[in-house]
């Protein structure tokens, strides 16, 4: 008898024991507050460059409530022949706090350096605005308004420092499960010389492979109304990439 409530005693005490221990797990597990994105691509460029191209590109996003901070980076590179005939990065850093379900402010500074398309470096900073005009599971619509300066060097020994504004489009679609829709549209003037702006719009579509794993087809055009001497003013990007989350 007294073995067996001995034995009784000591089931009771490792289920309680083994019921705090969980329930500390489950207070101490922090919700997770960040994503992002790494990719590896190929792909099919025309317009200043005619090649098939391969690149890296990383997103984070870090949502310490009611913060949003955003780093993206992308580098892309063309050999041909062994002769580089194209190189490109870019890199950009946002933060943001969140007003209310629809608005938001926000502040970045992005960078941007292709000299195959004329430009050496360009810096833009700006703060603005963003709306949100659909915010559901399935589909988010929002536009953004912001301000800023933006300094350029071209490789024609051109150098170029104006106010300027980004007007900014993003919708993202939730197709199904496993497939995902956006497309992003951005216009960017030059409050000085109202004939030199700039136009940026991509589309993309993304399956999952697995629950890490996405491939991913996308579509980029860029316009330069006035671009360096020499270089055309719209250049066009296919990316076949795949796609890892965490």
């Amino acid at each position: 008898m007294k073995f067996g409530m001995k034995n009784l005693l000591v089931a009771v005490l490792a289920l309680f024991v083994g019921q705090v221990a969980a329930a500390q797990t489950e207070a101490v597990a922090p919700a997770k507050n960040y994503d992002g994105t790494a990719e590896v691509s190929s792909m099919i460029t025309n317009g200043n460059t005619k090649n098939q191209t391969t690149g890296l590109a990383f997103d984070l996003n870090y949502k310490p409530d009611p913060w949003l901070v955003n780093l993206k980076s992308k580098y892309l590179t063309t050999v041909s022949q062994e002769v580089q005939t194209q190189e490109m990065f870019e890199a950009s850093g946002r933060g943001g706090r969140t007003l209310s379900p629809q608005f938001e402010i926000f502040a970045d500074h992005s960078y941007l350096k292709n000299r195959f398309a004329g430009t050496d470096s360009r810096h833009v900073t700006s703060g603005g605005l963003g709306y949100g005009w659909l915010h559901s599971d399935e589909q988010k619509l929002r536009t953004e308004l912001s301000l800023g300066y933006t300094h350029e060097d071209r490789t024609d020994n051109t150098k170029l420092g104006f106010m300027s504004g980004v007007v900014g489009l993003i919708y993202k679609w939730k197709m199904t499960a496993t497939a995902d829709f956006s497309h992003e549209t951005k216009y960017m003037p030059n409050f000085q010389t109202s004939e030199d702006w700039r136009l940026t719009s991509e589309t993309s579509l993304s399956a999952a492979i697995s629950s890490m794993l996405s491939s991913k087809v996308s579509w980029k055009y860029e316009h330069v109304n006035l671009p360096t001497a020499g270089k055309l003013k719209g250049d066009t990007t296919t990316t076949i990439s795949i796609l890892a989350k965490f």
